[in-house]
């Protein structure tokens, strides 16, 4: 008596097992690639945000860039909520300062961004009202690779209307209050040797 073929169900069965390990082993795989690009990225300090980290972290400096010169850097300081510029501010409200830099030379190039290198001045007549210099804590150096013609905008640090002295620039280190009531102020940033534009604001 011949031997009796395999129903048709069986290798139906057989098919969908062999498909199912084989999407098993794919997908395995693409896990497995996925993981090693996001451990390779972390190893240099990558990021998918245009904002300015304040880490220590430096970007891989391969490919042969060089750091840009003073003259190739554009800088903007900006007041406002953090979110969009502003001139006056409420009684209680505190400002918001960030910069943003852009490499205006035409290739592309390294240059320190850090907290360590980072000034925001605030001045009133002839008088320095407030400098993060003042602040305490740890500061970091972080070279960032500027594309040509991108601007880079920077974490917005808030100033909580206080004057900054060696004992510190907060509410917290003891600092006087600054003026309100209508008082003009104005911020200047600068990165290392590169100085932004001077931007005047209102305190009420």
């Amino acid at each position: 008596m011949a031997p009796q073929q395999p129903h048709s169900r069986v290798f139906l069965v057989r098919r969908l097992i062999v498909l199912t390990v084989a999407g098993l082993l794919v997908w395995g795989l693409v896990a497995l690639v996925s993981a090693g690009i996001g451990a390779v990225k972390s190893m240099f300090g990558a990021t998918d945000s245009p904002t300015i980290a304040a880490s220590g972290q430096q970007q891989n400096q391969g490919g042969g860039y060089t750091t840009c010169m003073p003259n190739g850097i554009d800088l903007l300081s900006v007041v406002g909520d953090g979110s969009k510029p502003q001139t006056t501010f409420a009684a209680g409200a505190s400002p918001k300062f960030w910069f943003v830099i852009t490499n205006t030379s035409s290739k592309p190039c390294y240059f320190n961004v850090g907290s360590k290198v980072q000034r925001f001045v605030v001045t009133s007549g002839s008088e320095t009202i407030w400098t993060n210099a003042q602040c305490l804590g740890a500061t970091a150096n972080y070279r960032m690779l500027l594309q040509p013609g991108v601007a880079t905008t920077s974490t917005p640090i808030s100033w909580g209307r206080v004057h900054s002295s060696n004992s510190g620039c907060d509410a917290a280190s003891g600092q006087l209050p600054a003026t309100g009531g209508g008082a003009s102020y104005h911020l200047r940033v600068t990165l290392t040797t590169v100085e932004s534009n001077d931007v005047q604001f209102i305190l009420n």
